[in-house]
């Protein structure tokens, strides 16, 4: 029986209206940790023979020294003109999407396995890999303690694993470091060595070598990358070692490094994107590093191969190092940096390699809905933010769509409407143009609503478009690993001419439709008994929305909770209840009304539980269970129109304004895989 150590919450509602079709997708998610859950791996399992390691202080420049970016062996760090700034951690970069949390859920977990300096990847008291050698770590060997550090994007530290020296931890077990409930860019800092978690400067505590692996819950194609950090292969023999960088557009050169390659590797390869500068072999002298010093003949500061003159659109996406014969047992680092490194311990210019290909990228936001008024003839303009939360530089191409022939419309980069936006990577689409990493840009929809968005009985015509925004970089990785269309992000922006008191209708704006949902968990049981411990029978205020605050509500009876609490988890073949309350108090009645329900990874819908209660009428079944990957039905506002774990719709048709008849429900089942 598998046990979920995460909590089962809900999210709020999303909703969108379109004339005369009202389609509602009520979110619901649950994060277990499940034996058929999607998983991310980094190294990938496509690689058993790669090892990511933490090398201890005392380990030297041959390679260790936290990360090795200066030449000196001394505890503690011995004189050197970088030593006062030399980042001495290693660094992992985990990038998740609005779309891989809906995927998900709503979070994911972030999991170590073999965390622990014990033998199964590691190597530690001066022998070569531990297993293979048949030595296990008792605490009287003076093991180095470990400790791995969850960041967020805000530096925020978000969770926290530490292995200490006498408490030795079981061989290879998998622990979690936290929870990811948001999009952006997380890391993960690893280190190694009682003189930066204890304070304890004794070589014999800083000599190891922690091998481990990562691994996020909830998704299967998760970008995990390694940023700064030593990687050992251990397969036996000779592999034909493949990394990969993404390189974002603008880019004019890059820096590639390695370091400690003494065993014989037969040569190395750089591949640009395709379209972009091709193959470079740079020659076998300086395209390898031998024991214990940098690629192309340099320092441990300066050492690496430059390529210059890369074109600023054709040579963005991934770029691939191949590194052919790559030896058994042999530990080295890897670098990819835009441009020359001129300050290598700080770093600011290092993008991360990953050891598979990657099948996206990009991770952009794009804010916010918005609503207004212009007479006719009169320009408004709608603020809209984008910002790049990815890793690299990227490109956001903007479309708008749905505009009513009665509305002109333009995109700018100011409120006043003289800088037009402009097509900079060439695609026919105006975008934002080249968006450092973190960099945020306001720009403007404007919009003019012509005569005709004014009828003669004075009720007007509404404009309703919707802005798509996708990411250059996801565009081109995705192109170039064959997995189809970009991932979009979207925003929508109402115009209409302004409510009038004159004219033959009495110039007031048509009435308008509203729907509000409510989701709250009502049940859950194990082997037909309710969960002991938690009231169902109450109801929890959520006070991210007002939604569940309206005065309509008063006509019946709310009840149930947002999450269970972390102490009372769900089990393998738990049944989770959950109910989503509607409410119609708009000026007009909801037609075709629908409400679409992903099921989230970690659970299964429990065929023919749907249900319908309108009002105080009796409780009927309703709606369609759509099987994964399944073709979903045209208009509906399911969230991810792939359905990867099945969804069901339920269609309402009207649901009257009227009070007395404007409420109800749906409720269905599903089983904790």
């Amino acid at each position: 029986m598998v046990s979920h150590q995460n909590s089962i919450r809900v999210l709020q509602a999303n909703r969108w209206f379109a004339s005369g079709l009202t389609a509602l997708a009520a979110t619901l998610t649950i994060s277990p940790l499940s034996a058929l859950a999607q998983i991310t791996n980094l190294p990938s399992t496509l690689n058993p023979s790669l090892t990511f390691q933490t090398s201890g202080p005392a380990r030297g420049p041959i390679v260790g020294d936290w990360y090795t970016t200066n030449n000196q062996a001394v505890v503690p760090p011995g004189p050197s003109p970088s030593s006062a700034s030399t980042d001495r951690v290693h660094r992992f970069f985990i990038s998740v999407t609005p779309t891989d949390l809906a995927a998900a859920g709503g979070s994911v977990t972030v999991r170590v396995l073999d965390g622990e300096v014990n033998r199964t990847l590691d190597e530690f008291n001066g022998n070569n890999f531990a297993a293979s050698s048949g030595i296990t770590c008792t605490p009287a060997d003076n093991c180095d303690p470990s400790r791995f550090t969850l960041v967020g994007p805000g530096g925020a530290t978000l969770g926290q694993l530490t292995y200490n020296v006498t408490a030795i931890a079981a061989d290879g077990q998998n622990d979690l470091l936290g929870t990811i409930t948001a999009p952006g860019v997380y890391q993960v800092i690893s280190e190694s060595g009682a003189l930066p978690i204890l304070g304890n400067p004794s070589s014999v505590l800083n000599d190891d070598d922690n091998g481990f692996r990562i691994q996020v819950v909830g998704v299967s194609d998760l970008l995990i990358g390694q940023f700064q950090g030593t990687l050992q292969q251990n397969s036996g023999g000779s592999i034909n070692l493949r990394l990969y960088a993404l390189v974002g557009p603008g880019t004019g050169s890059l820096f590639f490094r390695n370091f400690d390659i003494d065993n014989g590797a037969a040569g190395l390869n750089y591949i640009s994107p395709p379209g972009g500068l091709g193959t470079i072999t740079p020659p076998l002298g300086q395209s390898l590093s031998g024991n214990g010093v940098w690629n192309g003949g340099g320092t441990l500061d300066t050492g690496g191969n430059t390529i210059t003159a890369l074109n600023a659109i054709n040579d963005a996406g991934y770029w691939e190092v191949q590194v052919n014969g790559f030896t058994n047992d042999n530990q080295t680092l890897f670098e990819a940096n835009t441009g020359p490194d001129t300050s290598p311990n700080t770093a600011p210019n290092r993008i991360p390699l990953f050891d598979v290909p990657p099948t996206r990228a990009g991770n952009f936001s794009i804010t916010t809905d918005t609503t207004l008024e212009t007479p006719v003839g009169q320009r408004v303009c709608h603020p809209f933010r984008v910002t790049n939360n990815f890793f690299t530089t990227d490109i956001v191409n903007l479309v708008a769509t749905g505009t009513n022939p009665n509305y002109t419309t333009q995109f700018f980069r100011d409120a006043a409407g003289t800088v037009p936006l402009s097509d900079t990577d060439g695609d026919g689409q105006v975008d934002t143009g080249i968006l450092q990493p973190g960099q945020s840009i306001d720009l403007f929809f404007c919009v003019t609503p012509g005569p005709g968005a004014l009828l003669p009985d004075g009720s007007v015509i509404v404009d309703t478009t919707t802005i798509t925004g996708t990411s250059f970089m996801d565009r081109e990785v995705r192109s170039q690993a064959g997995t189809g269309a970009p991932v979009p992000q979207s925003v929508v922006k109402t115009t209409s001419p302004p409510r009038t008191s004159t004219g033959g209708g009495g110039g007031a704006l048509p009435a308008t439709p509203n729907l509000r949902l409510v989701k709250r968990i009502t049940n859950v049981t194990r082997n037909g008994t309710v969960l002991p411990g938690v009231n169902f029978g109450t109801f929890i205020d959520d006070p991210g929305t007002t939604d569940d605050n309206a005065p309509g509500w008063s006509q019946t009876t709310l009840t149930g909770i947002l999450e269970l609490p972390t102490t009372n988890p769900v089990r393998s073949g738990d049944e989770v209840t959950y109910t989503v309350y509607f409410l119609s108090d708009g000026t007009a009645p909801v037609l075709d009304a629908s409400i679409c329900d992903l099921i989230p990874g970690g659970l299964t819908f429990i065929m023919n539980s749907l249900e319908l209660g309108l009002a105080n009428t009796a409780v009927t079944p309703i709606g369609d269970f759509f099987t994964p990957l399944a073709p979903l039905p045209a208009n509906n506002s399911c969230p991810i129109q792939t359905n990867p774990n099945g969804a069901t719709v339920a269609n309402l048709g009207t649901v009257s304004n009227v009070a007395g008849s404007n409420f109800g429900f749906i409720r269905f089942r599903t089983r904790v895989n």
